[in-house]
């Protein structure tokens, strides 16, 4: 469909709903459509909360669904390598672990996007953060299930046909309690640290942890050494 019977069947459209003649609807549209981009060109760049720090509530988001996805692909790990496991059980079990994770993986994606847009961050800003294309392409990550669990995290009433567990799910990561689990969640990025974190090549690696977080990564890396670097087995 090219442009012009796109915007034919839409000014067609807005007259049974309106009963304006043609020419008046479409002028209408045409005037919304200019308003808009007038809007998207105009607005700022950044957004308020750009100047201040993380909010919590998202820093607590990311950590919740990363040891989330972790522990699926973990599991899909196992599935792979240590079960013996029949080739039809394996490719069920091992796609259900891996489409777990990515449910965990686009959800996060998902309401940290709505909060960007809940904060008016510009369009093309969070395009450029998604490295994609277009407002269709960013729209795809926003579920209902995303705006539920966003508003479950920032304590908002989600509406009646976004109700359910994901909300539930938000509500316990903002607060610390029920499905989130900050203990298990600092393990892992202890667990992470010390596997990817570089160290001792990079002295500095672990300095972003805090304190508690770093004495665990240091030492879960001297354990690690003999199997990652042998020859700096002691």
């Amino acid at each position: 469909m090219t442009r012009r019977q796109a915007e034919k069947n839409a000014t067609r459209a807005r007259q049974e709903v309106t009963g304006q003649p043609y020419q008046a609807a479409l002028k209408d549209l045409r005037d919304e459509r200019l308003a808009h981009r007038e809007g998207v060109i105009n607005q700022a760049p950044w957004a308020p909360a750009d100047d201040g720090p993380v909010p919590s509530e998202l820093s607590g988001l990311v950590r919740y669904h990363s040891y989330a996805i972790c522990r699926y692909l973990n599991d899909a790990i196992h599935r792979a390598r240590y079960t013996g496991l029949p080739f039809y059980d394996w490719q069920r079990m091992t796609l259900y672990h891996l489409t777990d994770a990515l449910e965990h993986l686009n959800l996060l994606i998902g309401t940290v996007t709505a909060y960007l847009q809940e904060q008016r961050v510009a369009p093309g800003r969070i395009q450029s953060h998604l490295q994609v294309g277009s407002d269709n392409a960013v729209e795809a990550f926003i579920t209902p299930s995303a705006l539920s669990h966003l508003a479950g995290l920032t304590g908002k009433t989600a509406a009646e046909d976004r109700s359910g567990i994901w909300h539930d799910v938000g509500a316990s990561i903002a607060g610390g309690t029920g499905w989130a689990c900050p203990e298990r969640e600092d393990a892992l990025e202890a667990a992470l640290a010390a596997l990817y974190g570089n160290y001792p090549d990079d002295e500095q690696a672990f300095d972003n942890l805090p304190a508690p977080l770093k004495e665990r990564a240091l030492a879960l890396n001297e354990l690690l050494r003999p199997l990652t670097n042998p020859e700096r087995a002691t």
